[in-house]
C-alpha cells in the first residue's frame, strides 16, 4: 500500500472512533453565534459605525471661501502712523521724585536671602550682604544713586532715599 493510501485510511479511522460528523463538521449559519459571540447583527452594526467615522474622513465638508486671514493685521494697525510736527519728550523711564525713584529702584533689587554675621542679621541684594544703616549703591547707565537700607523685618526691607521711605516685601 502506497503511503497516501495508508493516510487515507488512518483518517478514516480516527472518525470512525473520534464520532465526528458530518453535520457537526458544516458551517454555521449567518445570524447564529459563532466563534467569540460575534453575530451577523454585531458585523452590521460595527462596520456601519466604521462608515460613519471614515466618511468624515475621506470625504470632508469644504469650508467657507471668505474665512479672514489670521496673520492680517487690525485696519487701525496696519495704518501708518504720522509723527507730530512738535514732539513731546519722552520719559525714558527715569523716575522724578525720591518716592518715584525708591518704587522704581526697589524694583530692580535681587534680593536672594538672608545672613547673620556676629549676631547681626544681614540682607543679601544683588549677591552682596547689607545690614540695618548701610547705603546701598545702585548704578544706572547715567547716574549712581545711593539707598539706606533703615530696617530689615522677616520678608520686609525698609529702604529710604532723604526723606522718602519704601517698604520692600520678598519671600523668605
Amino acid at each position: 500500500m502506497n503511503s497516501f493510501a495508508h493516510r487515507f485510511f488512518l483518517l478514516g479511522l480516527l472518525v470512525c472512533f473520534t464520532g465526528i460528523s458530518p453535520a457537526s463538521a458544516a458551517p454555521a449559519k449567518a445570524g447564529r453565534a459563532t466563534d467569540g459571540g460575534k453575530t451577523a447583527v454585531d458585523f452590521a452594526r460595527t462596520k456601519a459605525r466604521i462608515d460613519a467615522l471614515l466618511t468624515l474622513r475621506l470625504k470632508p465638508t469644504t469650508l467657507p471661501g471668505d474665512m479672514p486671514n489670521p496673520f492680517d493685521l487690525p485696519h487701525s494697525l496696519s495704518e501708518p502712523t504720522t509723527l507730530e510736527k512738535d514732539p513731546k519728550p519722552v520719559n525714558d523711564g527715569a523716575p522724578g521724585s525720591d518716592s518715584e525713584m525708591l518704587l522704581y529702584y526697589g524694583a530692580s533689587m535681587r534680593i536672594s536671602g538672608t545672613v547673620r554675621i556676629d549676631d547681626v542679621t544681614h540682607l543679601v541684594i544683588n549677591q552682596s550682604p547689607y545690614k540695618e544703616g548701610d547705603l546701598f549703591t545702585i548704578k544706572t547707565k547715567d547716574t549712581v544713586t545711593k539707598l539706606r537700607i533703615v530696617q530689615i523685618a522677616p520678608g520686609e526691607l525698609t529702604i529710604g532715599l532723604n526723606d522718602a521711605v519704601q517698604v520692600v516685601k520678598f519671600k523668605k
